[in-house]
């Protein structure tokens, strides 16, 4: 027994110093960011590792307004998603605020001061902006004035995006827990241990909470916070990748190997023969549109995977890694390398559209990369 603890822990000690490491970043590569890309009303909004968010016409490219306009933000790092919601824009920046910006010309609405850095994305629902924060408080605020209606403390930052789902938030932390939480007071409902820490956004779907910690992935019930499978599913690695339910399967990415899982939500079980292996570790989300599923990889590519094989059917290569997580729509891929560009791809054979360089808000003509 004494042995297991020790094993445990050590894991556990390893995994922050990873997470630490990806955070801080290294070498030529500095992770000092990895926002994902939100299309709204044929407009991608991102924030760069410029420092910069920004509103580019999804159909050209074209930049519709950067935000801030004279300068960076300090520290240039945006780790959350842009949420849209009502002609507003809402994201959170490692300067420790989570900013509402107007969505058609990126002024400044309001701005929210956490007490550390804002990893995790926000999420709006009912006139309420849901967010976590490094201070180790799940926060709810007015949508509309930024006022602060109720905060949850945790036992750990709160990295992992939020998941709202009827009258309940579900908060996962770096303590290991998953909280469900009310969505109008913010009043522990329930909470589960999953044994190691949790990076990935927790999903809901048919009243099932489907959560990754460290190596396992578990099935919850979402009103009471039980297990439903019989044992949890161990992957071959840290999943960082938020996981994706559609039709029944859950889809995500390990950090560490590279494996990416398709598996059966109801029983738990894998679906294909093996798990795909990308060329490097995956930490993006795996975005599923029309039969295919589209991720990024350390490997400096972006994939598109059919599903129901789970066999690739198209790559396209960066100059960089590919850590955020893409955004389909309008028969394009919509994501972001470590490079500073923002790619647009052709969904059907990931041929590309066009490129942003998000240093000089201008595009790359000609396109230099290509699929394949």
């Amino acid at each position: 027994m004494l042995i297991f603890l020790r094993a445990r822990l050590a894991l556990a000690f390893v995994a922050l110093l990873a997470a630490a490491f990806l955070l801080a970043g290294c070498g030529a590569a500095p992770a000092t960011g990895w926002s994902s890309a939100r299309v709204a009303d044929q407009v991608v909004y991102f924030g760069s590792e410029t420092g910069k968010v920004f509103a580019v016409n999804a159909a050209d490219g074209s930049v519709k307004w950067q935000f801030p306009t004279d300068k960076a933000l300090a520290p240039p790092s945006l780790y959350s998603t842009p949420f849209v919601a009502d002609g507003v824009v809402y994201f959170g920046a490692y300067d420790k605020n989570l900013y509402a910006l107007d969505a058609a010309t990126g002024a400044q609405k309001w701005v929210f001061s956490a007490g550390e850095p804002v990893v995790s994305s926000p999420v709006v629902s009912g006139g309420v902006v849901y967010f976590g924060a490094n201070d180790k408080k799940v926060y709810a605020l007015d949508a509309a004035t930024g006022a602060k209606k109720w905060e949850f403390l945790t036992g750990g930052e709160c990295w992992a995006d939020l998941t709202i789902a009827g009258t309940t938030v579900y908060a996962a932390s770096l303590d290991h827990k998953l909280y469900a939480l009310d969505a109008a007071t913010g009043a522990k409902q329930w909470e589960f241990d999953a044994g190691g820490i949790i990076v990935a956004k927790p999903v809901v779907d048919s009243g099932t909470v489907y959560l990754a910690g460290l190596t396992k992935v578990f099935a919850l019930d979402a009103t009471t916070g039980k297990p439903t499978w019989d044992k949890p599913f161990e992957a071959s690695g840290w999943v960082w990748s938020n996981p994706s339910v559609v039709n029944g399967t859950i889809y995500f990415g390990t950090l560490d190997t590279g494996d990416v899982y398709a598996i059966d939500a109801l029983t738990g079980k894998a679906k294909w023969n093996a798990p795909f292996k990308a060329g490097g570790p995956v930490r993006s989300a795996v975005a599923v549109d029309g039969g295919m599923a589209y991720f990024g990889s350390d490997d400096f590519k972006v994939y598109a995977v059919d599903l129901a094989t789970g066999t690739g059917k198209w790559t396209f290569a960066t100059t960089n890694r590919v850590v955020a997580s893409p955004a389909v729509a309008n028969g394009a891929v919509y994501v972001q390398s470590f490079d500073r560009m923002l790619y647009a791809l052709s969904s059907a054979d990931g041929k590309l559209k066009w490129q942003l360089d998000t240093n000089t808000g201008k595009l790359v003509t000609p396109t230099p990369a290509a699929a394949k």
